[in-house]
Parts: structure tokens; sequence; C-alpha cells
């Protein structure tokens, strides 16, 4: 497998947020019209990316890229510690902006995840509207969903970026 991103000596160890970055830019952009999602096994601690969260999660947005995380966390003497916690936030908001779910290893069958993954891929729908705003400033913008029928779970991105 060819190695993604630049190749760097990192002496610090994970670099998460550039793990997600390089291989969405390298191999998920196009114009092409496939669903797209990237499944990431990690606690979620980093520590030595060139790029940060925002830039992650602006580039699975950009490129369409649903984010899974399957989340590893060790606990110490039966507690998380303060950066365990930080992890799986870190996972959670990296799924919850793209759309996607984490699940925690420990405590979820590897296998069902995939499962439930592979539901959720396959039942994806997608919306549009027209935005009553007409700048393409590349700015964010923040979208809620509302269901009218109770007992039912969007997973949606947050917003998007008007184009510039």
């Amino acid at each position: 497998m060819p190695e993604l991103g630049p190749i760097l000596d990192r002496d610090l160890g994970t670099a998460l947020y550039d793990a997600v970055y390089y291989p969405i830019q390298e191999k998920m952009t196009g114009g092409d019209q496939r669903r797209r999602a990237l499944i990431i096994f990690s606690d979620g601690e980093e520590n030595s990316s060139e790029h940060d969260l925002l830039d992650a999660i602006r580039a699975a947005q950009n490129a369409d890229t649903v984010l899974f995380g399957i989340r590893y966390t060790r606990m110490e003497h039966n507690q998380l510690t303060a950066r365990n916690k930080y992890g799986i936030r870190v996972m959670d908001h990296l799924a919850e902006e793209t759309g996607g779910a984490t699940f925690d290893a420990l405590q979820t069958d590897v296998g069902k995840a995939f499962e439930q993954i592979d539901a959720q891929l396959r039942t994806m729908y997608e919306l549009a509207f027209a935005s009553t705003n007409p700048a393409h400033d590349g700015s964010y913008r923040k979208l809620t969903i509302r269901l009218k029928q109770s007992g039912l779970t969007v997973r949606a991105k947050s917003g998007y970026f008007a184009a510039d």
C-alpha cells in the first residue's frame, strides 16, 4: 500500500487528523456520485498532525465523505482519563459533523458495527434545497433537519460550505 500524505518523521505519535485529511484529499475527491465513507480505528487521541480537527471535518464535508469511528479506548483503573474523554469527543465530533456514527469496540461487537455501517450506507438519502442567501463566499452554513414523525433518527452533516 502506498503511503498517503507527505512522508514525515513523526516523533510524537498519533496524527489522527492527517490520517483523515490525506486519504480524503488524495483518494476521495472527484466528480463521481459514489457514496464515500471512511472508517477510522482509533482512540481519538491526536498529537502530531499538520492539519487540525476543522481541516479534517471540512475535507470530509467537501468530499461528501461520511466518517465512522470504531473507537478503542483503554480504561485505567476502570476509569477514563481526561485524555480518553477528549478522544471520545473527537471521534464523536468527526462522525456527527459528517453524518456518520461511532462505535465503542470494547462494548460493541466490531462485526455488528460493520453491519450497522452497511445498513446506514444502504439507507442514505440525499436532500436538496435552494438557499435564499445568494452569496457564494465559502462561508459555513449550518443546517437543521426536523422530523414530523417521532421515533426516527436523522444522521446528517451539520451544514455546508457556500462554494466560492
